[in-house]
């Protein structure tokens, strides 16, 4: 490929192997992630703007770009730059994602009104402002209920409302904040490429949640479903994806299978974090990223798309139980010796300080591991996990 490609936002492993597949990058992104940036050598050119740059100034640097390399296509591969992605496509004439479906993925509030008025997902949603907001869905909706922010991602701020006496004094400072209702069953990770309007699910993620939390402690692919809630999957998400003005690229979507049939959590113009890509690669042997990548640059890959496992892969999070400074992990090489483990991670460094309160963000290591079955799969990610053990200070 010698095609330029001009992305938009950071996005370290996906421009590195963009570089790989043999592509002209430039980037344009915020100076603070591009100082952070450990290998600059793959850009014919960095513009870097300030972290308050606003739309125009964003759309002026991607202009300046295209005025001395033309761009052939834009890489808004960072969900949290894709909104400025899809107006400097506007601009430039370029294919990309609808502002509308960018707008409709990233902000919950805009999903669930989509969602309902195309009658696909009919959970009550409403924006909230304080505790009495919670009170009055809670009346009219019923207990439990979730709270969570509007355009959060990575369960962060997310809390499940069990009960009146549940309901926090105050909401969580620095987001617009939603209550919806409460789905109960088993959740999955439905991860898709779409071309065209075709839609095709690649794989359904079993997932492992906390209770009170929502942070996901483990994935499995391929989630050990039977034909009848395949089915229904590979029916809904296409239906989902409709709603919401999806055509072309990736999406991660998050479902629950309730008892009044497939609901959905939340959906997303990318795929799947949390190693769910690798896992994808262990269990049907394909790299979503590359089949992205491939599809920006103008080749057609959903055709060619194998959807088959030949075997199943699974993660596990792991987090000590006690707040404080982490000191060390031990157990890692007991971990990797276990049968089937394909990676064990630290994914927190000495000396990080841990909350008691589990997030996305302070989970502290995790173990791959594969199996002929998604039960074996899980079973000795969940063995080799076990065997790490975590030295805390606490304070006090």
């Amino acid at each position: 490929m010698s095609r330029h490609l001009l992305c938009i936002g950071r996005s370290r492993q996906m421009h590195a192997k963009a570089h790989r597949l043999g592509l002209r990058l430039s980037v344009v992104a915020e100076l603070s992630r591009v100082r952070t940036q450990r290998d600059l050598s793959m850009y014919e050119r960095i513009v870097a703007l300030p972290d308050t740059a606003g739309v125009a100034e964003w759309v002026a640097a991607a202009r300046m770009v295209h005025e001395h390399d033309p761009v052939d296509a834009i890489g808004g591969f960072n969900e949290e730059t894709q909104e400025f992605a899809a107006v400097i496509a506007g601009a430039l004439g370029l294919p990309y994602h609808a502002l509308e479906t960018v707008r409709a993925t990233r902000h919950k509030h805009l999903m669930r009104d989509a969602l309902r008025r195309a009658g696909v997902d009919p959970t009550p949603a409403r924006e909230i402002g304080g505790r009495d907001d919670v009170t009055a869905f809670a009346a009219e909706h019923g207990y439990p209920l979730v709270v969570k922010p509007v355009d959060g991602s990575g369960s962060a701020a997310v809390t499940v409302v069990r009960s009146a006496a549940d309901v926090p004094a105050r909401l969580p400072e620095g987001y617009r904040m939603l209550a919806e209702g409460f789905l109960d069953g088993a959740e999955y990770s439905v991860e898709a490429l779409s071309e065209k309007g075709e839609h095709r699910v690649v794989c359904v993620t079993q997932k492992f949640t906390d209770d009170a939390t929502r942070v996901e402690t483990g994935h499995c692919v391929p989630a050990p479903v039977d034909e009848g809630l395949r089915a229904a999957v590979d029916a809904f998400v296409p239906r989902v994806l409709d709603a919401l003005g999806v055509t072309d690229g990736p999406t991660h979507t998050e479902v629950i299978a309730t008892a009044g049939g497939l609901r959905v959590v939340e959906t997303h113009l990318r795929l799947g974090g949390d190693h769910i890509v690798e896992l994808a690669e262990l269990a049907l042997g394909i790299d979503l990223d590359t089949a992205w990548i491939r599809q920006v640059a103008g080749e057609t890959v959903v055709p060619d798309l194998f959807t088959e496992a030949f075997r199943a892969a699974a993660i596990t999070f792991v987090t000590p139980a006690a707040a404080g400074v982490l000191e060390r992990t031990e157990g890692t090489q007991e971990a990797a010796a276990q049968p089937g483990v394909v990676t064990v991670e630290q994914l927190q460094e000495p000396g990080a300080v841990l909350g008691a309160t589990l997030t996305s963000q302070g989970r502290a290591a995790c173990v791959i591991a594969t199996g002929a079955t998604s039960e074996e799969a899980v079973e000795r990610s969940r063995a080799a996990a076990g065997k790490l053990r975590f030295v805390v200070a606490c304070a006090g």
